[in-house]
């Protein structure tokens, strides 16, 4: 592990998510399971994406903003509440309502 990787950073549980819906995707052999299959690919697409996205981002912040020992305390506070502004305003991985804009089911 690089030593400005953010400690205790656990991705197993969403891999584990993933994993789960894989399997239920490689359960679905019938020739009528074949829009379901390619559904759930599109599903797994997408999260894997935004999953990667939203690890690297928090990396990023993590190293440019928390790490500097440059930056004041106060500095290091504005930016991690403008960080946090801007996930809460569009979160990564937000339930129903995001799957439904990212597939198109407005």
């Amino acid at each position: 592990m690089d030593s400005r990787s953010i400690p205790g950073l656990n991705d197993q549980e969403a891999h584990r998510a993933l994993e789960l819906l894989e399997e239920y995707h490689s359960k679905l052999t019938r020739p009528q399971d074949k829009q379901l299959r390619n559904a759930i690919e599109r599903v797994i697409r997408i999260f894997k994406c935004r999953l990667f996205q939203a690890l690297l981002d928090i990396q990023e912040f993590y190293e440019i903003t928390l790490l500097d020992e440059t930056k004041s305390i106060q500095q290091k506070t504005a930016e991690t509440l403008q960080i946090a502004c801007k996930w809460e305003n569009s979160p990564p991985l937000s339930g129903l309502s995001y799957l439904n804009s990212e597939l198109g089911c407005t």
